[in-house]
């Protein structure tokens, strides 16, 4: 899997045998368990949504720190893996890709009402509303200035969740 998600990030064009050899597996061990690149491309895509999930559900600071320190991040990886991105969507599902966004927005929404319990955000956040800037930026990657704007957009958004007293 470490391997597959190397070669999906860096866009290399590998064939699909060549996963095994980089692996250090044999071929038919690649095809036992992955008997295409697309369902190579599903396995590396779910384990990349539930690494993120297992951020936002990420108990050890506060609801508002962590909250920031999510949106900061999930910024940070799409900039940072851009080579994922496009490997996901051209090779996942869309019904595959649905169900790991119905995985995020659902830490998303959990993190989002740890937040608002603690005061740290307003109460009335929808989490709708996150998602749809948190999509927004991954869909705009190809924009000349797409890394920064979407820093600054991510800025935007922390500043407008804060509660007014915060």
């Amino acid at each position: 899997m470490a391997i597959a998600r190397d070669v999906f990030d860096n866009d290399e064009q590998v064939r699909f045998d060549d996963f095994a050899a980089r692996a250090g597996v044999g071929v038919g061990t690649l095809y036992r368990n992955f008997p295409t690149r697309e369902a190579l491309a599903v396995a590396v895509y779910e384990g990349e949504v539930a690494a993120l999930c297992d951020q936002a559900r990420d108990e050890s600071r506060s609801a508002g720190d962590n909250l920031d320190a999510f949106l900061r991040g999930f910024v940070d990886y799409e900039v940072a893996h851009v080579g994922l991105a496009r490997t996901f969507a051209a090779f996942v599902s869309p019904a595959v890709q649905a169900d790991g966004g119905i995985q995020l927005e659902s830490a998303v929404d959990d993190l989002l009402a740890r937040a608002a319990a603690e005061g740290a955000i307003r109460p009335e956040v929808e989490v709708g509303a996150v998602m749809i800037v948190l999509h927004g930026i991954g869909s705009a990657i190809d924009r000349p200035l797409w890394a920064a704007e979407s820093r600054m957009a991510v800025e935007l958004l922390i500043a407008g969740l804060k509660s007014p007293a915060v």
